[in-house]
């Protein structure tokens, strides 16, 4: 935890001049329009993970589409793929499925041989600081199937825009496994886009052991998980995107957002003196540390 970080509001809380749609949106816990439209364009570039082993189907994590290069990928934390112990992880599982089409059965399946990783080693002792990100290269024929659907991937080759306007705000988005329907025969993940109140700026961990976390950065997230349709855990939600979202308004349908994707969960812990529930974020300056990994 970086206790010299600026805290950051998801909007200018001095702004009293808001439309009612973001007044709404930022400042009610009830569902919006704009709301909803900002989490179903978000969760076109996401996917939840769900495992299959010895007859049993459980959540999995979650992950960002992602492309680098011309070619397509899932980014996730390291952990959703290694797992924690040999019953665990998707490459550990018999088949894991991707839903690719909410509100619809339809599903991705795909064995663990058929997936490659690119991502650093896994240090001796893995822990809070990571570093716990993982590129999964699927085969051509399921990207395909994903892109056949109408599902859009995150261009990572793509330079940062400068001077975006508007009402910036964060989500993350993921599908904590408590608000999806998991049972012996069923599983239906519920991705979420929740709406990110405080947040650290991006920050490193300065004389780190582990050489490689050097080149991670983080970002520590509060979450009220009081709030109406929020979960009380994460778990599920690990490998999902954080992503800054700015807000402006347009002549062709009230307004336009630009998004940006700025880090991947991997981590929760109780906030010390505090009801929030910090989730640790991969920074912007990971994601460009683990593009180093996959083939140029």
């Amino acid at each position: 935890m970086n206790d010299h970080a600026d805290w950051l509001h998801s909007a200018d809380s001095n702004n009293t001049d808001l439309p009612p749609e973001l007044e709404q949106l930022l400042l009610s816990h009830e569902p919006s329009a704009l709301g909803d439209r900002i989490s179903r364009e978000l969760d076109d570039y996401t996917v939840a993970f769900i495992t299959s082993k010895n007859g049993k189907r459980s959540p999995a994590g979650s992950g960002t589409l992602v492309s680098y290069h011309n070619s397509k990928y899932i980014l996730t934390a390291a952990h959703v793929w290694h797992g924690d112990d040999p019953e665990n992880g998707l490459k550990n599982a018999d088949t894991i499925l991707i839903p690719i089409k909410e509100g619809e059965p339809k599903r991705l399946t795909i064995g663990p041989d058929e997936i490659v990783p690119f991502g650093p080693e896994i240090p001796e002792e893995w822990n809070q600081w990571g570093p716990d990100l993982v590129m999964l290269s699927l085969p051509p024929d399921r990207i395909g199937s994903i892109q056949a659907v109408g599902r859009s991937f995150y261009n990572l080759s793509k330079k940062e825009e400068k001077n975006v306007e508007g009402v910036q705000m964060h989500f993350l988005v993921g599908a904590p496994a408590r608000r999806g329907n998991f049972t012996a025969n069923k599983a239906i993940p519920e991705m979420q886009a929740m709406l990110i109140w405080k947040a650290t700026g991006p920050y490193l961990r300065t004389g780190a052991p582990h050489p490689p976390r050097q080149d991670f950065d983080y970002i520590d997230l509060g979450i009220n998980t009081n709030a109406p349709f929020v979960a009380k855990r994460f778990g599920g939600v690990s490998g999902g995107g954080i992503w800054k979202v700015c807000i402006d308004r347009s002549d062709i349908d009230g307004f336009d957002s630009f998004k940006i994707l700025n880090g991947v969960a991997y981590w929760e812990e109780p906030f010390e003196g505090s009801e929030l529930l910090m989730v640790r974020v991969h920074g912007p300056q990971s994601i460009r540390t683990i593009l180093r990994y996959v083939p140029q």
